[in-house]
């Protein structure tokens, strides 16, 4: 009976990742399926992301000056992050650069499997709010 609970709970949190654009933090998946799963608790949350990010089903995304951010969506793209608002969101625009892992491989001796980037500027909200 723990087993089946452990995987409903897992089915869930992966499909509130998965389904929201809004790259949630821990926290804020807690919320979103809170209605589901009342009995969950905020720790059960962190550990199934944690083990979800380490088994590449989802990607955690460090955000300077914020918590850990999760992503379902698994494609190769880069982030923005609004350094006044705090407004995260995917940039799919810009080609992934395969040329900075191998430079990166041949400075280091590393193994570059993959690079995650995320830009950090002034959303348009932001910058108009700052002109006014």
């Amino acid at each position: 009976m723990i087993k089946e609970r452990q995987t409903k709970q897992k089915a869930v949190i992966l499909s509130a990742v998965q389904n929201t654009k809004t790259h949630p933090t821990a926290e804020q998946v807690y919320d979103l399926i809170r209605g589901e799963l009342p009995n969950v608790s905020l720790g059960t949350v962190y550990r199934n992301l944690n083990k979800m990010a380490e088994d590449g089903l989802i990607r955690r995304i460090s955000v300077m000056n914020s918590p850990d951010k999760f992503d379902g969506d698994l494609t190769p793209h880069h982030h923005i992050s609004c350094t006044s608002c705090g407004k995260f969101c995917d940039f799919f625009d810009a080609e992934y650069n395969e040329s900075l892992d191998r430079l990166i491989e041949a400075k280091t001796c590393f193994r570059i499997v993959r690079h995650e980037t995320v830009f950090y500027g002034e959303c348009p909200d932001c910058k108009l709010i700052k002109l006014n």
